[in-house]
């Protein structure tokens, strides 16, 4: 299963963390972050994957990714040259 960058920090540095074989959960070794438990190392994994914000290197090279990319740039851009009251 793939799995998507850390949605905090953007790393790809990431593991499973094993909670006393009960729980697993996805783990950024940049950060610190950790992503929801799971039953399991493929339900975690899944948990960690539903935390995307569609940015990572995985989602960005769909077209769906880039779009929402640029739409994003878009607004931030129109943002910025909006009036300041």
């Amino acid at each position: 299963m793939t799995r998507h960058a850390c949605p905090y920090c953007s790393s790809e540095d990431l593991g499973i963390i094993d909670v006393l074989g009960k729980f697993y959960s996805v783990g950024c070794r940049n950060c610190g972050m950790s992503g929801p438990q799971g039953s399991d190392r493929e339900s975690a994994e899944k948990a960690w994957n539903s935390l995307c914000l569609k940015f990572c290197n995985h989602c960005i090279s769909r077209p769906w990714g880039r779009a929402l990319a640029k739409r994003v740039q878009q607004l931030s851009e129109a943002a910025l040259c909006a009036p300041k009251e």
